[in-house]
């Protein structure tokens, strides 16, 4: 596990650096809210239609192979990022990011599913979480460091280093659940299990609790640097501001597996869906340092609870030897939001202003929570022993 560990923290760490300063590159090349939108959707266009797919890959090829493919997308992307002069390539790099994000996160998860019981899978997957958001708070400070003092070409090489650095994985044993003579592969029978899957009541509303939650938090790496921006802080400032995000999501994974076992899962939802609303919903409000300080740290701690649970039910509401497809069919509604997202928001930006596109995706919370606790509470999934 140590070295999916390793990986997982390398390559969120070279996508913080990256993420929130797309939207600020792409409006430097002149593009307006509308097509930052559809540039940052462009990260998960295709990891959308890939999802489910490359879950079923997981399970019959293994861990390793996809997240070494994984690696081979991340290096790819550097490279077109250090010779990015135009809004085409930097659409291309987004497209081959987006990969790359869809095989490391869908493998490790997968990897972390098939451990034997539920104690280990909850801190695995808080480890993960951890691990991931570690890599997110250190990003974005050595992100801005690099583009304010130097460019935005010194980021594109630490990133192109960092990225290589997963090439660890080469010593990682490959593992798969199915039969290893099996190497057939059918996405058709995928599709059809997938959809199975979805089919479950408690499962499509993990789905849509999950799709709620990224459709909020994609404001991070889309319009919340432009906000920030705007109100005339620096990259460095920008940067800073993006890792308190992340800084307060690692510190409430690093407890995740206590407070399950201490407070009831409706509790953690409620509160978790609670604190994103408030603080996207007060974000444009806010004109100093230290508010968006709180309201930001509000935002990581809520966002920080909701993913490690998000994947933990979807494992609990599977089979182990379809793991790969469960977290492939999770993935697709994370991505479906971070392609939705920047692009809808975009679009009130672009006819009705700022302010009004953080009231939006508040309210898309707002209405899962409805549907969570007040029309069908019966539907949130229990522990899986």
């Amino acid at each position: 596990m140590r070295l999916i560990l390793i990986a997982f923290s390398l390559h969120f760490t070279r996508h913080g650096i990256i993420f929130p300063f797309i939207p600020l590159l792409s409006e430097k090349m002149g593009a307006g809210p509308t097509t930052i939108g559809l540039i940052v959707g462009a990260f998960s266009l295709i990891a959308v239609f890939l999802s489910i797919p490359i879950g079923g890959l997981v399970d019959r090829f293994g861990v390793k192979r996809l997240l070494i493919f994984g690696v081979i997308c991340n290096i790819a992307n550097a490279v077109i990022l250090l010779h990015t002069d135009t809004v085409l390539k930097l659409i291309a790099a987004q497209l081959i990011a987006g990969i790359a994000f869809l095989l490391h996160v869908v493998a490790s998860q997968t990897f972390i599913s098939r451990l034997p019981d539920a104690s280990r899978r909850e801190k695995g997957f808080g480890w993960l979480s951890f691990g991931g958001a570690a890599g997110l708070s250190a990003g974005p400070i050595m992100g801005g460091i690099l583009v304010d003092r130097f460019d935005y070409q010194a980021a594109f090489w630490v990133v192109l280093v960092l990225s290589s650095g997963g090439l660890l994985l080469l010593g990682l044993k490959n593992t798969r659940a199915a039969d290893p003579t099996k190497f057939t592969y059918s996405p058709v029978q995928d599709a059809r299990q997938a959809g199975a899957m979805a089919r479950d009541p408690k499962v499509m509303l993990v789905l849509l609790f999950t799709f709620a939650i990224i459709f909020a938090a994609s404001l991070r790496s889309s319009f919340l640097p432009l906000l920030l921006r705007a109100e005339g802080l620096t990259e460095f400032a920008v940067g800073i501001l993006i890792s308190v995000f992340a800084v307060m999501a690692t510190f409430i994974r690093l407890i995740f597996g206590k407070l399950l076992d201490i407070f009831d899962r409706k509790k953690i939802l409620a509160y978790s869906m609670l604190a994103i609303i408030l603080a996207v919903g007060l974000i444009p409000s806010t004109a100093s340092v230290a508010g968006f300080t709180i309201l930001i740290s509000i935002f990581g701690l809520g966002f920080g609870m909701t993913q490690p649970l998000s994947m933990v039910m979807i494992s609990d509401l599977t089979n182990s030897t379809q793991s790969g497809l469960a977290m492939g069919l999770r993935f697709s509604s994370i991505m479906l939001a971070g392609l939705l997202s920047p692009i809808i928001l975009g679009f009130i930006i672009e006819t009705l202003g700022l302010s009004p596109a953080f009231y939006a995706a508040s309210m898309v919370v707002v209405l899962a929570g409805i549907r969570m606790f007040l029309i069908r509470p019966d539907l949130i999934p229990g522990r899986r022993l």
